[in-house]
């Protein structure tokens, strides 16, 4: 960190002398790029539904969601908290992306 901090004195200090201008690093950008590393990246594909918790499984880290009569599906679990505020039969609203090959709930509501 003081190397970065007395480089951008001697940058800052030159082209003062010198007349000339550099770009400014900052926290953001410690290169000076113009490109702020924090910046959001591209959007994952989401998809949101309802449906009724089939079954959870934390062993596995996952859940699985009834949507229709016939139809189940498990998924993936982002945030292991969700164990604690879901129950089988739970009427449930979810949001669901694709996350390293595999259908991860990232976010959960009750009805």
């Amino acid at each position: 960190m003081t190397s970065l901090i007395r480089i951008s004195f001697v940058t800052a200090f030159a082209a003062v002398t010198i007349g000339a201008t550099v770009p400014r690093a900052t926290t953001d950008d410690p290169a000076g790029t113009g490109q702020d590393r924090f910046a959001a990246s591209p959007k994952r594909p989401t998809a949101m539904f309802r449906g009724v918790v089939a079954s959870v499984d934390e062993r596995s880290n996952t859940i699985t969601i009834r949507r229709s009569s016939e139809t189940t599906e498990e998924f993936k679990v982002q945030d292991g908290l969700l164990f604690d505020s879901v129950r089988y039969g739970d009427r449930v609203e979810v949001t669901v992306e694709n996350i390293a090959g595999a259908k991860t709930i990232v976010g959960l509501a009750k009805e």
